[in-house]
C-alpha cells in the first residue's frame, strides 16, 4: 500500500494534479499529519514528496514544517483504503495465567497498553483440556502470552503444534506489576497482556525439545549432588551426636565406610539399623549420580561441537554440558558481550545525580546463577593452574582486589572464550597438550571398561586418540 501511494502522490506533483497547498505539521520528520484547509486530514509517511519540495525549516516550538501539496479528494480516499486495511490486520492478544490444574485466559485489543479494552476474561478453565479450549475460542491470528513457570515451555509448544503463536514472558519483570486491591488469576491474565502491550517484560527463548531434555539432565545431576552432600552431612552428624568422628579419608560411599563406623562404638541394634539405612540411601544416590554423568559424557561425545569446551583450562564434561543445556543455540547470541550478560557475569554500575560516572557493584544476583557457579569454580580452577593463560592474570588481580573478585573475571573471560570456540573462532589444535590429555583419561575411566568396549575401544588409549581426532576435525 505505501509504495503505491508514494508513487501516486509523486506522479500527481509532477504533472500539476495538485490543487492546493498547505502547511504539514509533524513530530516525527518521516510522518506528516495535514489539515488542507479543513477538507481532510492526512496520517501517512510521504518521504518522496518531502525530499521533492521545498526544505525543512524550524517553528518556534521546535517541530519540523514541512510545505507539501495535497490533492484533497485521492487522498482522503487512500488514507480511508489504509485505515480499512489496518483494521483488518489488528490481532487480539491471549494473556494466560497457567497451572498445573486450572488456567485463566483473558483476551484484549493489540492497541496501546492503556488504550486497550478487555474483551473477554476466562477463570476455572482446566489445563487437561487445553488443546480443545483453544480449537474453541481462539483465532489462529492471535498472540499468546504467558509467564515464565515451570510447565510454560511444555504449554507454549502444544500451542505451537496447533498452529498458534505463543511467548513466554520473563517472570521477574512482569511480576512487578500489580493490582494492589486485587491479585487473582483472572486479573493476572490480562496483567499480562498489556504488559507485553507496554514492552516491559523480556520475551524468553524457548528451546527446542532436545535441549530441554538437557536441561532435565542437568538439573537432575544438580539435584543428586545436594542429596549426596545432604546425607553425608546427616551421617556425621548422628556420629557426631555421639562423639564418634570417623579418620579422615574414610570413604562413605563404600562398605568400608560403613563398617569403620559400627567398630567405632557399641551401638544398640535400632542404632545400627538407622547407620545402615543412612549409608544405604547415600549408595543409592552416589550410583544415581554417577549413572546422570555418564549419561552427560555420551550425550556429549555425540556432538563434537562441544568437545571443543575440552581445549579450555577448568572446562571439563559437567561445565560443557551445562553450557550446551543452557545455551542451546549458540546463535541467538550476537555477541560474546550478550553470553557474558546472560550469565550474570557483566559488573552492575550504579550512577545518579551529581555523580556522573559512577559506582561498580559487582556482578549481582541476575541471570543464570546455576552455570555462573560452574564458571566461577573452572576460573578458580583455572586460577590454581600455573599452565593456564589466565592464570598470571588472574593473579595479578588477586593481588590488586580480591581472590573471588579475581574468579569472576576470569569467569567473564572464560565465558568469551567459550562464545568464540562455539563460533568457530580458535586456532587449530595441533598437538594433544598434557591437560587435554587428563581430561579424556578421566572421562574414559569414568565410563569404565564395559562402555568403552560397547562403543569399540580396546582400552583408554584408543579412546583417547580418537577424541582427539575428533576435536581435531571439529576445530
Amino acid at each position: 500500500m505505501q509504495p503505491k501511494l508514494n508513487k501516486l502522490l509523486l506522479s500527481m506533483a509532477t504533472y500539476g494534479i495538485i490543487a492546493a497547498n498547505s502547511w504539514v505539521k509533524c513530530k516525527n520528520p518521516r510522518v506528516a499529519t495535514g489539515d488542507a484547509r479543513g477538507l481532510c486530514w492526512i496520517n501517512y509517511p510521504i518521504v518522496l514528496i518531502e525530499r521533492r519540495w521545498k526544505r525543512t525549516h524550524m517553528v518556534k516550538n521546535r517541530i519540523p514544517v514541512y510545505h507539501v501539496a495535497i490533492f484533497f479528494r485521492y487522498a482522503a480516499c487512500l488514507t480511508t483504503n489504509l485505515m480499512t486495511t489496518t483494521k483488518e490486520k489488528i490481532n487480539r492478544i491471549i494473556g494466560l495465567d497457567m497451572h498445573p490444574d486450572v488456567f485463566a485466559a483473558a483476551a484484549i485489543e493489540k492497541t496501546s497498553a492503556d488504550q486497550s479494552k478487555t474483551l473477554w476474561v476466562k477463570d476455572r478453565l482446566v489445563t487437561a483440556r487445553l488443546e480443545d479450549w483453544a480449537k474453541k475460542s481462539l483465532r489462529k491470528d492471535d498472540l499468546l502470552v504467558l509467564e515464565a513457570s515451570g510447565n510454560s515451555f511444555e504449554v507454549a509448544s502444544r500451542f505451537h503444534a496447533l498452529g498458534y503463536t505463543c511467548l513466554v514472558l520473563e517472570s521477574h519483570q512482569a511480576s512487578k506489576i500489580k493490582e494492589n486491591f486485587c491479585n487473582d488469576d483472572r486479573h493476572s491474565a490480562v496483567k499480562l497482556a498489556r504488559v507485553y502491550l507496554s514492552g516491559l517484560a523480556k520475551i524468553v527463548w524457548q528451546p527446542e525439545e532436545e535441549t530441554r531434555e538437557f536441561r532435565e539432565i542437568f538439573f537432575a545431576h544438580r539435584a543428586a549432588v545436594k542429596d549426596c552432600t545432604r546425607l553425608r552431612n546427616r551421617i556425621r552428624t548422628f556420629l557426631n551426636e555421639h562423639c564418634v568422628r570417623l579418620p579422615r579419608g574414610t570413604a562413605l560411599t563404600q562398605q568400608r565406610g560403613l563398617d569403620k563406623a559400627l567398630s567405632m562404638r557399641q551401638w544398640s541394634e535400632i542404632q545400627t539399623e538407622l547407620i545402615t539405612d543412612s549409608f544405604e540411601q547415600l549408595w543409592h544416590t552416589e550410583r544415581r549420580r554417577k549413572h546422570l554423568e555418564e549419561l552427560m559424557v555420551k550425550e556429549l561425545l555425540k556432538r563434537p561441537k562441544w568437545l571443543r569446551l575440552w581445549r579450555l583450562m577448568g572446562v571439563r564434561h559437567i561445565v560443557a554440558f551445562g553450557l550446551m543445556a543452557i545455551i542451546g543455540d549458540v546463535n541467538r547470541f550476537p555477541t560474546a558481550k550478550k553470553l557474558v550478560g546472560y550469565f550474570g557475569l557483566s559488573p552492575r554500575k550504579v550512577q545518579s545525580g551529581n555523580d556522573a560516572k559512577g559506582r561498580d557493584r559487582g556482578i549481582g544476583k541476575t541471570g543464570r546463577g546455576d552455570v555462573r557457579a560452574l564458571l566461577i569454580q573452572a576460573a578458580q580452577n583455572a586460577l590454581s593452574q600455573r599452565n593456564s593463560p589466565l592464570h598470571k592474570w588472574g593473579w595479578k588481580l588477586v593481588m590488586k582486589k580480591d581472590r573471588n573478585v579475581a574468579a569472576a573475571a576470569v569467569a567473564r573471560k572464560l565465558t568469551v572464550a567459550i562464545w568464540h570456540l562455539l563460533k568457530g573462532h580458535f586456532t587449530p589444535l595441533l598437538e594433544l597438550n598434557k591437560h587435554l590429555k587428563t581430561k579424556l583419561l578421566y572421562i574414559a575411566t569414568l565410563l569404565g571398561k564395559e562402555n568403552l568396549k560397547e562403543t569399540g575401544f580396546k582400552n583408554r588409549s584408543e579412546f583417547i586418540q580418537y577424541q582427539f581426532k575428533k576435536i581435531q576435525l571439529s576445530t
